[in-house]
């Protein structure tokens, strides 16, 4: 029998309503040019082979059904596959010794007593009336009912790559080692990408490295792997499992929490009790690894769990840490938090070390990016790969793989095919993870200073001082410079100091967190505190990032003026922790930085301890606009209203002294009400329009305001 190309569907052969059929068995179509009868590889599309039986069969199918007992992996599926080729295979005796390694499940350990000989006993009978290869894998649903997952041939003796063979009477099976399988999990069939997981990997192997050297005997090895929710700690360790063959014993709440008192911590006793019974009993080449998934739902911080519940979690607790600490050599135990600060200190402490996943930089955006278009067959360009880059702050691996997965809804559903506008479109759609999970609104400005009309001096100021540092970090680092902590922004009111504050976020590429006094108090003492820290903390998930405090003379005044009780001491907390956190901003540079813009309309009211360097760096005068900053923002509002040829902007401009720009755009408004009182079917404003405004309606500031923030200026100077 030669070798026969096929193309069929593949199917499992559990499919066929036939109790009399047997294993290992291949049915394919019966035609004119079908294969014969034999031991055959019948190998699928995806590299897999099973090794079959092969047998024509007559009917009208046009598809092949398999029995996947003797397979290429224990991951062996017919689904979604194509029967290939058939390879001939002789069928031989084999005499010599046949080392094989058994997979184990968790059930097995529940046996009491079990051990290498029964186990090895079990195999043997099994694979008796099988028909083997070198190097293949035995799995089938008896075999998972005395707790055996696999059973891998290593070597086959005598038997050469075109034969299989069947064990005879007087070979001896010969057990090398007994392995755990896989929990479900973590189990991925994606492509592992390393980007940002290099370091926490360095790390799990160098815990490895020094449980297999026994050098710290006297201490239970463990670590305690922290990250954002979404920033793949499950498939860090489902990966680093597998490249060093671990067995893994998984513990997650929903597997060991119940209902009646005692019962979780006696679940908890079985698994180790298992881990302990598996290394003593079954002795394993390969290192054990306890795995706790989200140890925070375990073992609780005292101020999050409820006093209903406190009792009970605390005997959990008490429980497994004494697990932990009774640990023997040779056992690791690992587990991973998204909530390190919910867990009670005592769990903290149990793990000697703490790997931590940060979240991917800019870079490692692009690489990820890059790689899943890749997978998914799109291409991008390398503008468009550094604009997804740089406007995804605050995303982790699970948001990037959301945002992949709604380009391609979008391409299946509209048929679209400029991936270049689904990407920005979807990008704006998609919200982090980071800024999802708090009550602190993150946002992306879409409008830079074009927005702005005039006001040339103050644009130069912030390009200068912010926008270039985070452009040409190399430049500013040549000159022993570091970018600016913050920026207070003072003025008159209705002079744009918030409108600059976002079209600044926009120009740097930053994310966008705005909050008013309005927003931060609250009834409860220590909220107002605790909402300033959330502020900081979403920020640095993404970061860059600008904070913008609007009107903070409301929220922390001076301490000079606000030292009495009430609601000065409330100012006076939040002062203290805007301090601590502004100290506490670390700069590493454009990917880390956080920027701090503030607005006053009182300057005189801010703490001197705001002001100082190293906290407000850059003190920017917003003045009320001048003559030609008043031409420019006549000239914006004419693009969006209809101005009659008669209405001439220079005019306007000078006879608007001391305006500002809300004035200004409240003098638009009020003309084009006046244009459609005068005439419903009028199409423009004209120049009556505005006079009719301008002798009614007063500019909002007074020379002396204007003065006063000169002088406040000057104090600076």
């Amino acid at each position: 029998m030669h070798q026969n190309q096929l193309d069929f569907p593949a199917f499992p052969l559990s499919l066929l309503d036939d109790s009399d059929l047997e294993p290992q068995r291949c049915y394919v179509p019966a035609a004119g040019d079908s294969p014969g009868t034999g031991w055959c590889r019948c190998h699928l599309s995806d590299g897999s082979y099973a090794v079959c039986w092969v047998i024509p069969r007559a009917g009208s199918e046009t598809c092949c059904f398999l029995d996947g007992m003797v397979t290429s992996s224990s991951q062996f599926s017919p689904t979604n596959q194509r029967l290939v080729l058939l390879e001939p295979l002789k069928l031989v005796s084999c005499l010599a010794r046949i080392p094989c390694v058994v997979t184990v499940t968790q059930e097995l350990l529940q046996r009491p007593q079990v051990t290498l000989e029964d186990l090895e006993d079990d195999v043997r009978v099994f694979l008796r009336h099988l028909k083997l290869t070198k190097g293949c894998s035995v799995q089938h649903r008896r075999l998972a009912q005395l707790g055996i997952a696999s059973v891998e041939i290593i070597e086959a003796p005598g038997v050469a790559a075109d034969e299989c063979f069947e064990i005879s009477r007087d070979a001896e099976l010969l057990l090398v080692d007994t392995r755990l399988g896989t929990p479900y999990p973590l189990v991925s069939k994606s492509k592992y990408l390393p980007y940002s997981f290099e370091q926490p990997m360095e790390d799990l192997e160098q815990l490895l490295e020094a449980s297999r050297s026994g050098f710290f005997y006297r201490f239970p090895t463990t670590a305690l792997v922290v990250g954002p929710v979404g920033c793949g700690k499950s498939r860090l360790l489902g990966e680093f499992l597998r490249r060093h063959n671990c067995n893994c014993f998984y513990i997650t709440a929903s597997q060991v929490l119940r209902s009646y008192p005692g019962e979780t911590e006696e679940e908890l006793r079985r698994i180790f009790k298992a881990a302990e019974t598996f290394r003593e009993q079954l002795q394993p080449l390969l290192t054990i690894v306890i795995l706790i998934e989200d140890l925070e739902l375990l073992c609780p911080s005292s101020s999050v769990a409820d006093a209903k519940n406190s009792s009970n979690s605390l005997r959990i607790s008490a429980q497994l840490y004494k697990l932990i600490d009774a640990l023997p050599q040779g056992i690791v135990c690992v587990a991973t938090s998204g909530a390190p600060e919910s867990l009670h200190e005592h769990a903290r402490r149990r793990f000697v070390r703490e790997v931590s996943i940060e979240m991917p930089t800019e870079e490692q955006r692009k690489r990820l990016v890059e790689d899943l278009c890749q997978v998914h067959d799109l291409e991008l360009t390398e503008t468009l790969l550094d604009h997804i880059a740089r406007n995804t702050q605050g995303f982790v691996m699970a948001d990037i793989t959301l945002l992949m997965r709604r380009v391609q809804q979008e391409q299946l559903t509209k048929n679209e095919s400029n991936v270049d506008q689904i990407f920005r479109q979807s990008l704006l759609r998609t919200q982090p993870s980071a800024s999802r999970s708090t009550d602190v609104r993150v946002s992306k400005m879409t409008a830079g200073f074009e927005v702005i009309g005039g006001m040339e001096s103050l644009k130069r100021t912030l390009q200068v001082s912010v926008l270039a540092g985070l452009r040409q970090s190399a430049a500013f680092a040549r000159f022993g410079l570091s970018l600016p902590k913050g920026v207070l922004l003072y003025g008159p009111p209705g002079c744009a100091k918030t409108t600059i504050a976002k079209c600044l976020a926009k120009e740097a590429d930053m994310t966008f967190i705005a909050t008013s006094a309005a927003e931060v108090y609250s009834p409860y003492v220590g909220c107002a505190e605790r909402f300033i820290s959330r502020i900081f903390d979403t920020a640095r998930k993404n970061a860059p990032c600008l904070i913008f405090l609007d009107e903070i003379d409301s929220l922390v005044g001076r301490r000079t003026v606000s030292s009495g009780g009430g609601g000065g001491q409330v100012q006076l907390r939040i002062l203290s922790t805007l301090l601590t956190e502004m100290d506490g901003i670390v700069g590493g540079g454009s990917q880390q930085h956080i920027l701090v813009v503030a607005a006053t309309n009182r300057p005189d009211m801010i703490d001197d301890a705001l002001l100082r360097p190293g906290r407000f760096d850059k003190l920017i005068h917003v003045p009320a606009p001048d003559v030609d900053s008043r031409l420019a923002l006549l000239k914006l509002h004419a693009q969006r209203m209809p101005f009659h040829e008669n209405v001439v902007l220079e005019e306007i401009a000078s006879r608007t002294d001391r305006y500002s720009g809300a004035d200004l755009c409240n003098l638009c408004n009020e003309a084009a009400i006046e244009a459609f009182q005068r005439d419903f079917e009028a199409t423009e404003i004209e120049l009556q329009d505005f006079e009719k405004v301008l002798a009614k309606q007063k500019s909002s500031l007074t020379q002396s305001q204007i003065d006063g923030y000169y002088k406040f200026a000057y104090r600076f100077l």
